[in-house]
């Protein structure tokens, strides 16, 4: 190599002037995304609660528009709504016809007794029978038979047995022990009560209950309870596996207004979720949900 020939390269001064200014353009770079980047992370978090909110709030008033009448029950501190689940409603014939002998009513002093369902048939496909008495439908072990449900008393040992007619006392409910979907006929039993039914429907309805249904919010969680027996106290959890319909749930409150003659009753389910934000701290959101409830029994 000739002496004149000098070996290119950055001298330490340029070295550190080109990290200085890569330094500044990276900031000024960061300063211009990072808001744009942090809106779209926080509007992604905020859109995932406000679907699962409103899923979950979705969910709890669909099912609540299918609850018996006069069925639905809060616990004390507002964490917890219970209800029973129907399946179908339908009319029973109260009299014989005149135009056919054979026509088969309800028979309101009868334990065990078989009636026509008047109009179309009210019963699913999969309805469970049972031929052991009300208690078979109050264990969950067959579907019920409920007529005439006020509600009344809301405390069962108010009165006395057998003349009250709100369904989580039992008095007025019956196993469906058979049917006969062809001739319209359905078959109740509830032999182990101790008269009559407390009274009859002036609109000879009668409704089938399921099951009954919780949603209880719990350590950050909104669980439903299904498939478990229908109790005179409201059971806080019920006997049966929750499913979780919402997770990083914050607070949640159950509230119900009676209805009256004039109005329908009215549920309000107040749902609130949270996630951190970049910063680790926490976004809080509210969803209302007002649901109207049928009363009449």
């Amino acid at each position: 190599m000739s002496a004149g020939r000098r070996c290119a390269g950055f001298t330490l001064v340029e070295l550190i002037a080109v990290m200085v200014v890569g330094a500044i353009l990276s900031n000024v770079v960061w300063r211009n995304l990072s808001a744009p980047l942090r809106g779209f992370a926080d509007m992604g978090r905020r859109a995932e609660l406000v679907a699962t909110a409103n899923l979950a709030a979705q969910r709890m008033a669909r099912e609540l528009r299918l609850a018996l009448p006069n069925s639905v029950r809060i616990n004390p501190d507002g964490t917890a709504l219970e209800f029973l689940l129907t399946t179908g409603t339908g009319r029973y014939r109260a009299a014989t016809d005149p135009a056919n002998p054979a026509s088969d009513p309800l028979d309101l002093n009868a334990l065990s007794d078989r009636f026509d369902v008047l109009g179309s048939w009210p019963l699913p496909a999969g309805v469970r029978t049972h031929d052991a008495g009300a208690a078979a439908c109050l264990k969950g072990v067959s579907d019920c038979v409920v007529i005439y449900n006020t509600g009344n008393p809301q405390d069962c040992t108010a009165q006395a047995a057998g003349t009250r007619t709100n369904a989580w006392c039992g008095d007025n409910v019956a196993a469906i022990s058979g049917f006969d979907a062809a001739r319209g006929v359905l078959a109740v039993d509830r032999s182990d009560q101790p008269g009559a039914w407390p009274t009859g429907s002036p609109g000879q309805r009668f409704y089938v209950v399921e099951t009954p249904v919780s949603f209880i919010c719990r350590g950050g969680r909104l669980l439903r309870h299904a498939a478990y027996p229908i109790e005179t106290i409201q059971p806080d959890p019920p006997a049966s596996p929750g499913i979780p319909l919402a997770t990083r749930v914050t607070d949640c409150a159950f509230s119900y207004e009676p209805g009256s003659a004039t109005r329908a009753g009215l549920v309000v389910i107040r749902l609130t979720l949270s996630a951190a934000n970049a910063e680790g701290v926490d976004e809080a959101l509210t969803v209302l949900e007002q649901v109207h409830m049928p009363n009449s029994p």
